[in-house]
């Protein structure tokens, strides 16, 4: 079955990752049946929460087109797609044209076959609003010379981006793809670039600081589409979630070094200056969590770092603010948190506001 060879060959042994599988018919099938769709849902749930709207897209290891079919939908109509795969790319064109004639809108579409790498896959001349790069940066190299390859396209992307701009990374939630993906997100904020979403602190990522074993991903669930459940029940396969790492980030000057100090002195043991307890915007980076106490606690991660967030099972303010129905990447703030342990409490005094997606780029 080509769909269980291509999951075993992309998030088992890797063996065709970087080897031009989109040009095998029956991978390229397999990943328009069942593929696209996930990668589709996770792009619209980036664009949820991070608030970007951008109206012109670099599509960069673009495939058949995932990325920009759902940004088609989320008002983008001027595309440029490079892949290694030209019969990738006449996919991607013929649906992204489809869809475009069913909404009724006028699409500008051109497409390069050149190797990410390459110093013709990114266009002279044009300014795009996003560079996206959807499950494809960690298909370039696999030693240890991989995060500069990976940083040097990311940088000769940045070129083509209009004022404001930005970039968008997708990668998949294995560890080490989704640890990967966090070293290079530490190499740009060490260089100056700016993450826009979903972090809310601008320098190193406490996950990786945290041991080899920690990574930080995004997870939902999602309206599975009838094929894609069939096509997983099928192979085995779980897809009640999506899940992936993911960030966006801007190329600012604006240099970070006091921050990435801070956080490297106190991301994994909570709040430590009094200046900063309790303030700015955290995002839930795990799951709830039952201890042996009976109290249920939540991974938060902002200004402060990276840290626990609890509160009792049966904490009658807690359930009223909402504590117990927190998701995943949630955007949330609190004020007067009780101190405890490494990290929070929800103590009397606590009070707890979820905000709407994109609030953090206010």
């Amino acid at each position: 079955m080509a769909l269980l060879a291509l999951q075993r060959g992309l998030t088992g042994d890797r063996a065709l990752a970087g080897s031009g599988y989109m040009d095998d018919p029956d991978y390229l099938a397999a990943y328009l049946e069942y593929y696209r769709a996930v990668s589709m849902a996770q792009v619209g749930r980036i664009v949820d929460l991070s608030g970007i709207a951008p109206r012109s897209v670099l599509d960069l290891g673009a495939g058949p087109g995932s990325v920009s079919l759902e940004l088609l939908g989320r008002g983008v109509r001027r595309f440029f797609l490079v892949d290694s795969s030209r019969a990738a790319l006449d996919a991607a064109t013929a649906s992204i044209r489809e869809s475009a004639g069913r909404l009724g809108v006028q699409v500008d579409i051109e497409t390069r076959v050149a190797d990410l790498e390459s110093p013709d896959a990114i266009p002279e001349g044009r300014r795009f609003d996003l560079a996206a790069f959807g499950h494809c940066l960690n298909e370039i190299g696999k030693g240890d010379d991989r995060f500069s390859r990976r940083r040097d396209v990311v940088d000769r992307a940045a070129r083509a981006l209009a004022p404001g701009g930005s970039v968008m990374l997708l990668e998949p939630a294995t560890l080490a793809a989704s640890r990967d993906a966090l070293a290079l997100r530490d190499a740009l904020v060490s260089d100056g670039w700016r993450v826009e979403a979903p972090c809310t602190l601008c320098g190193l990522c406490p996950a990786l600081a945290a041991g080899p074993n920690h990574t930080c991903h995004d997870e939902a669930a999602w309206e599975v589409p009838t094929g894609v459940r069939r096509l997983a029940e099928a192979a085995g396969l779980d897809r009640e979630l999506i899940k992936m790492t993911w960030y966006v980030v801007s190329a600012s000057s604006r240099r970070v070094s006091a921050s990435l100090d801070h956080v490297s002195a106190s991301s994994n043991h909570g709040p430590t200056a009094s200046g900063d307890f309790g303030e700015g915007y955290y995002r839930v980076v795990s799951a709830p969590m039952l201890n042996k106490g009976g109290r249920v606690r939540y991974l938060l991660c902002g200004p402060s770092g990276r840290f626990p967030f609890s509160a009792r099972q049966d904490d009658a303010a807690a359930r009223s603010a909402g504590f117990f129905e927190l998701g995943r990447y949630d955007l949330i703030t609190v004020d007067k948190p009780e101190r405890r342990e490494n990290g929070w409490g929800f103590g009397p005094g606590t009070r707890l506001r979820r905000l709407p997606p994109g609030a953090e780029r206010g």
